[in-house]
């Protein structure tokens, strides 16, 4: 390659630039991406919008400095358009954050190709500037760019020292942090010498300032693989926002422990798989808007990623209230894809049900889309995972979600721990596991035999007590003063969990750095790794849910305290028997609501189902049609939402607009004036809601309901023998809700009514007794005031007759 001269450099430093460029550019984008879907959620936060204008601030600088025009316009619109908001001179709305991420989209690719090829690549932004923009004289500030090379002559003699990172390569800090460990192994041998050769004061003051500074190096040299792991979350927000936008599903994603560090390798290597469970958690774990409704929950979903520190390790959960998994369904899907026999699957277990998702190729997808479905692709989650020496683990709540597990070393890092001493060792718990600290025999404890285990209960709450020499196999060991003083460490290894650890004492706080144990010491499931404290001793360090394991006890918090699990189960039961609101648009736009109860399900149909017929629209569902609550068809579209109401007999169809939420009927309602669609008013969430009436509107269409055919009366024609009672009048009488048979049907019952279709037939003469007889004449004139005949073509008096004299019916 020719390197050109830059005042007496070399080529090369235009390419440590730009590759540090491109380094920052990747971090603030990804990070301005979940600041943006954080911001529009909450626009009036000013710091998160300050935060993100400096952050586009930063890339605007960097590239004019780099000579990088398409980049700076681009930043450049960005900043505009967010400094504007901040000057309240533009709404803070879905459509500025829309163009402000189409702005990082173009930038992600434009950084894309100058990693590649060095080279700025030609190209024209005015779309999404133009999007953008304010005004239509926003988009004049876009312009084509033709190739620029980034090899310049010009002078970056003073810019050059601005920039104060440099790129290191992860062996040399791995060999700066082992020479540092062995700075402080000698450190703690000459601090013994120093004590047993009696040196004096001044010597010893000395050699703690230089003690002082050999543990602020060797922690700075320790983080200096680290990273906090909000940096890997920062991408997420942008994704889970696009994913479920393109698939109309609602979304909460919530993240938290982003404080936790992580080595940055280690990070790389799980990106790409927590990026694959979260869009699979999206596509086939989180269900329908209509599937949600059908269950009975919230209409927002909730996709939770949390990160915790557990001695060496880091968890990563990632957690939905989707539909979870089947494993039943999973066990039919690897039958029929012929990965197990039928005789394997009758001896798996429920958690190797779950597994089965790990099986390469296997996948429970109804139908290949852009995204995996849940368990395709997991064989290659799982593979990455444990590449790293990590565990992929699957905790299903069928029906209600699926958590997934992501255990991943921190290699080298370091901690606060806490140094124990049990059965004559030392040993290390995380600090971060440990939430209180108290003696064994003091006044707040009591420590009690239950069932060949020990319960300690502080200030009544109750804990499972482990004794750490039990655990590790060195109970009856000869150091009494382990039997006297000892104290209680109350540990929550994980959310849900506590228990009480018996130690013989507790000693100091200290910073530690851990590294792997033996592979020999790792296997047994109790340590999480080993370290070297200040006095030069090797450690163990606990691995607290590893204990839990090796004990085999239960350390829920779940039904501890009889009170709480009162007020959980009374919390509980008033919830269920609420009534809840399902808060819809309606087609004029109004917030409305119903409640859930009487909704059979959110249906979905063509809008060529829709039809008018009889002066009412209709709609088929199937090999059914069902009236619509509607004075016409709908304007045209591709889709129809319905909302499908039942009342035990009968279905009417309301067409509406969207789903909103499903929340709880507030107690306080305004009602209306006088009957009608809406019932009454009431406020949710501060705003004001209008109730639909259920018993209104099936009143107004109760005609089109189908009684029972046992409830329905029987009306018998006689004499019908030129055909006109079967063909004119027996639909009347149907629509009507009656039943109807001609003279020479046999029902096998008796009629409710007899209608005579000429006025002296001889059937009609013959009727019985107790059988009410209504006779039809041809003609509209009666013969006279004692005439009880009824015109055949008078349609409302013959219902008003049989009503009179059966009723039923719908007259």
């Amino acid at each position: 390659m020719v390197q050109l001269q830059f005042l007496g450099r070399t080529g090369t430093v235009m390419d440590d630039l730009l590759n540090d460029f491109l380094a920052e550019t990747a971090e603030i984008l990804a990070e301005a991406g979940g600041a943006l879907v954080a911001w529009e959620a909450d626009p009036a936060d000013r710091a998160q919008l300050d935060a993100i204008f400096r952050l586009v601030h930063t890339i605007k600088g960097s590239s004019g400095f780099l000579s990088l025009p398409r980049v700076t316009a681009l930043s450049h619109a960005a900043e505009d358009a967010l400094d504007q908001v901040r000057r309240g001179n533009r709404p803070a709305n879905a459509a500025l954050v829309t163009g402000v991420l189409g702005i990082v989209d173009r930038l992600n690719m434009l950084c894309a190709a100058l990693g590649r090829d060095a080279v700025e690549p030609a190209g024209d932004d005015r779309d999404v500037i133009g999007a953008l923009a304010a005004t239509d004289t926003a988009a004049d500030a876009a312009f084509e760019v033709a190739g620029v090379p980034l090899r310049r002559d010009d002078d970056f003699q003073a810019e050059l020292q601005s920039w104060r990172s440099i790129r290191v390569p992860l062996p040399l800090l791995d060999s700066v942090m082992t020479g540092v460990t062995d700075i402080v192994l000698a450190r703690n041998e000459f601090a013994r010498m120093l004590r047993e050769a009696g040196a004096s004061p001044t010597v010893i003051a000395s050699f703690d300032r230089l003690s002082d500074s050999i543990a602020g190096m060797r922690q700075s040299v320790s983080q200096m693989r680290m990273q906090r792991i909000d940096k890997l979350f920062a991408p997420l927000p942008r994704i889970v926002r696009d994913l479920a936008q393109d698939m109309g599903k609602k979304i909460a994603f919530q993240t938290s422990g982003g404080e936790v560090e992580l080595d940055r390798e280690m990070m790389e290597n799980i990106r790409d798989p927590l990026i694959h469970i979260v869009r699979n958690a999206i596509d086939h774990g989180i269900e329908s808007l209509e599937d949600r409704v059908a269950a009975g929950k919230n209409i927002t979903a909730t996709i939770a990623v949390s990160a915790r520190q557990s001695g060496n390790q880091i968890e990563i959960e990632i957690r939905d209230d989707g539909r979870g998994m089947a494993p039943d369904a999973l066990v039919a899907k690897a039958i029929a894809s012929r990965a197990i026999t039928a005789a394997e699957a009758r001896a798996l277990s429920p958690k190797d049900k779950l597994e089965l998702v790990f099986r390469p190729g296997f996948s429970t997808a109804a139908k290949i889309t852009a995204v995996s479905g849940r368990g395709v692709g997991m064989d290659i989650v799982k593979a990455n995972v444990e590449k790293i020496g990590g565990v992929v683990e699957l905790r299903n709540d069928e029906g209600r979600g699926l958590t997934i597990l992501l255990r991943v070393p921190m290699t080298l890092t370091i901690i606060s721990g806490l140094m124990v001493r049990a059965a004559g060792q030392y040993f290390a718990i995380p600090r971060g596991a440990v939430r209180e600290i108290l003696l064994e025999n003091g006044d707040t404890v009591r420590i009690d035999r239950v069932g060949g285990g020990e319960l300690a209960t502080v200030r009544g709450e109750q804990y499972p007590l482990l004794r750490l020499e039990t655990v590790l196999g060195r109970e009856g060991g000869d150091d009494d003063e382990d039997m006297d003083d000892r104290a209680l460490v109350i540990i929550r290894p994980g959310q849900g969990q506590s228990y009480a650890l018996s130690v013989a004492a507790i000693h100091d706080h200290e910073e530690l750095v851990i590294k792997p144990a033996a592979p020999m010491i790792m296997a047994t499931g109790l340590y999480a790794g080993t370290t070297l404290p200040d006095n030069g001793r090797p450690v163990l360090l606990l691995d607290v849910q590893g204990l839990l394991a090796a004990a085999a006890i239960d350390a829920s918090e779940a039904g501890r305290s009889h009170d709480r699990t009162a007020e959980a189960e009374a919390q509980a039961s008033a919830a269920r028997s609420a009534a809840q609101l399902l808060l819809f648009r309606d087609t004029n736009g109004r917030v409305r609501g119903v409640r859930l109860s009487v909704i059979e399900r959110v249906e979905e149909i063509p809008a060529s189902a829709l039809f008018e017929s009889a002066g009412r629209v209709q709609a088929q569902i199937g090999d059914d049609i069902f009236a619509v609550h509607a004075a016409r068809l709908p304007d045209a579209q591709v889709t129809q939402k319905l909302l499908r109401l039942h009342d035990g007999h009968a279905i009417l169809c309301y067409p509406i607009a969207e789903v909103i939420d499903i929340v709880r009927l507030p107690d306080a309602v305004q009602p209306s004036a006088a009957p009608g669609l809406i019932a009454g008013v009431v406020l949710v969430g501060g705003d004001p809601v209008e109730l639909i009436d259920p018993f209104w509107l099936m009143e107004q269409y109760a005609a089109l309901g189908d009684a029972p055919a046992a409830s329905q009366p029987l009306c018998r024609l006689a004499d019908d023998h030129d055909g006109w009672g079967e063909n004119f009048l027996a639909p009347i009488l149907r629509n009507a809700g009656y039943r109807v048979a001609s003279g020479d049907e046999a029902v096998g019952e008796a009629p409710d009514v007899m209608l005579c279709l000429t006025e002296d037939g001889p059937a009609c003469a013959h009727a019985a007794d107790d059988v009410p007889v209504i006779r039809l004449r041809a003609t509209i004139a009666a013969t006279g005031p004692e005439d009880d005949t009824v015109y055949r073509y008078d349609r409302q008096a013959l219902l008003d007759a049989l009503a009179r004299r059966v009723g039923g019916g719908r007259a």
